[in-house]
């Protein structure tokens, strides 16, 4: 609310902020800056991950995603530049439970994915298919920049 973005009823209400939100909450309140890529489809994703993985190399910091209906924290990605193969160390940011790793691992709740219809070992036991970024929903991914020091 105090960015003018919210009206009062979402405080207290059941609604999310996505990650263009927290990219102005992170300038707002931290001076933080934060890059925001805007993907049209979930099927963009492999175009950015030479970007993404720079990301991780550079800056370090967890990247938020969020879009018409789901949300991830993206802590790494594997991308193989020969290949184009991309695999996404996603964790879900609903999770609520305890702080039990085995737990958060085993769920799945914290897991490497890849682009795709192709499974992780989770998801074969469970007998699931991810649906990791959907074509037909749009994405904005927040990547949190270091403070530039003089």
């Amino acid at each position: 609310m105090d960015l003018g973005d919210k009206d009062r009823t979402f405080v207290g209400s059941k609604q999310w902020i996505g990650s263009f939100e927290i990219a102005m909450l992170m300038d707002h309140y931290y001076s933080l800056a934060c890059k925001i890529i805007h993907l049209g489809s979930g099927d963009e994703f492999p175009s950015k991950a030479r970007e993404l993985a720079l990301h991780f190399q550079t800056e370090g910091s967890p990247v938020m995603i969020g879009g018409g209906v789901l949300a991830y924290t993206l802590l790494g990605i594997d991308y193989d530049e020969t290949t184009g193969d991309v695999r996404f160390l996603i964790l879900d940011p609903h999770y609520t439970g305890r702080e039990d790793i085995a737990t958060i691992i085993s769920k799945g709740w914290c897991a490497w994915k890849v682009f795709g219809s192709h499974p992780t070992e989770i998801e074969l036991k469970k007998q699931q298919k991810p649906d990791l970024f959907l074509a037909d929903a749009f994405y904005n991914v927040c990547l949190p920049q270091r403070p530039r020091m003089i």
